[in-house]
């Protein structure tokens, strides 16, 4: 892998495929915790991460990296295992495990398994128009819908891509004001409201896939979190 990656990600936060191993479960960790900030690259030969919800501080061998998988996730060429009082062990793949199907059965679900039949079922979309649907929040706030375009689909994640759109509101209150008043302060029709383009990726374990009958187009089911981290 380039090491060059490394150099610029410092600081940045990363996913490990396969995700680490818990010794004592025998199981995956979840997804949600597979989440490790790139500490340095010694001698540009070994990189430190430190896991973002416990002690665990891992350094392997840069050799040791498969590929950089945008926007976040990082393929290993073995398993790192989790033991316990922040001890861990690296497992390198050998020759049979070094194909990224066999690295999917390594991953919990939803983002192993269930990632795998999602990306079969997004992948004729990719380049099309697809509608999004956000289910009412927890404080029972209702979203209206969007659409944008399926930019990429990937074995872990999509890219979802809104362009900019503009909205003449004058243009559109126009039709019903037919002339202005005649008494009062000056009144002026609002200019174009120009709404920026949106680009987003979301990992393929927050999306349900649903038919649009109307459109007749596929349509993601996502919280509006995904779409919009701010609110």
């Amino acid at each position: 892998m380039n090491k060059k990656y490394f150099i610029d990600n410092i600081g940045n936060i990363i996913k490990l495929r396969p995700n680490p191993i818990l010794k004592k479960q025998g199981k995956p960790i979840k997804e949600s915790v597979n989440e490790w900030t790139i500490i340095d690259f010694k001698d540009k030969k070994i990189v430190i991460l430190q896991h973002n919800h416990s002690d665990y501080r891992l350094e392997m061998e840069a050799t040791y990296v498969r590929k950089h998988e945008p926007p976040d996730m990082i393929v290993l060429r073995g398993l790192v295992i989790l033991e316990e009082e922040g001890k861990y062990s690296f497992t390198p793949f050998t020759e049979g495990l070094a194909e990224e199907q066999s690295l999917d059965q390594l991953v919990d679900d939803p983002s192993g398994r269930t990632s795998h039949s999602l990306y079969k079922a997004l992948k004729p979309h990719e380049g099309k128009d697809v509608s999004i649907r956000f289910p009412k929040g927890s404080d029972g706030t209702v979203y209206g819908d969007e659409e944008a375009i399926l930019k990429e689909v990937t074995p872990h994640f999509v890219k979802l891509f809104k362009p900019a759109t503009t909205i003449d509101f004058g243009r559109i209150l126009g039709k019903y004001i037919e002339k202005p008043p005649s008494s009062g302060p000056p009144f002026e029709l609002p200019g174009p409201l120009t709404i920026p383009e949106v680009r987003k990726s979301v990992a393929l374990d927050f999306l349900k896939l649903e038919e649009d009958e109307e459109k007749k187009r596929l349509r993601l089911v996502m919280d509006y979190s995904h779409w919009n981290p701010d609110l």
